[in-house]
């Protein structure tokens, strides 16, 4: 990992207390894509990632792993797979229900948008209690690829979801931070 871009993310990324709710500290990411010189430099340190891996597709967590890995996907000349929000996906998808903090969600893909040849990173631009992308996990499994990566711009180390992926799976992340 490039620690000169660590520390630059560190020291540009905002913190925002109490939101989106009392007691969280909101990592807010736009800090980043409104910078274009740290935006590209963390899609150029993504998609090495992605090269060194030989990774054949990106897919992306809605909403801001879409930005993130359309970007690493464009830049790598790969297919970009959207993972989306329940009933946003035309056509014929898998579907994936998972538990948050006050209910449930559901997260959908495209049941032909891999095959078992491919190498799949999955990206988003942090990690927290690891709920999301545990279901995006068990969701791309669905499509029963060779392989399955994951890859976050920050790791809310204090909330514990990176340890859980990482017992699974192979799972990196830009920086640490606390939540």
């Amino acid at each position: 990992m490039n620690e000169k871009l660590k520390q630059e993310l560190k020291n540009k990324i905002r913190i925002i207390p109490n939101f989106p709710k009392k007691g969280v500290l909101f990592q807010d990411v736009t800090s980043i894509t409104d910078n274009s010189d740290l935006f590209k430099k963390v899609i150029r340190e993504l998609s090495i990632y992605a090269k060194k891996n030989r990774v054949s597709k990106i897919a992306g967590i809605e909403a801001r792993g879409f930005i993130f890995g359309a970007a690493v996907a464009n830049q790598c000349n790969l297919p970009f797979i959207p993972i989306r929000k329940k009933d946003k996906l035309p056509g014929a998808t898998y579907k994936q229900k998972y538990k948050l903090e006050y209910g449930e969600d559901e997260v959908q893909v495209h049941k032909d948008a891999a095959n078992s040849k491919d190498r799949i990173l999955i990206i988003d631009d942090l990690i927290a209690t690891g709920g999301t992308a545990k279901a995006a996990a068990k969701l791309i499994n669905k499509l029963k690829p060779k392989e399955i990566r994951f890859h976050f711009i920050i790791d809310l180390n204090n909330l514990g979801g990176f340890k859980k992926i990482r017992d699974e799976f192979e799972a990196c992340s830009l920086i640490k931070s606390t939540g």
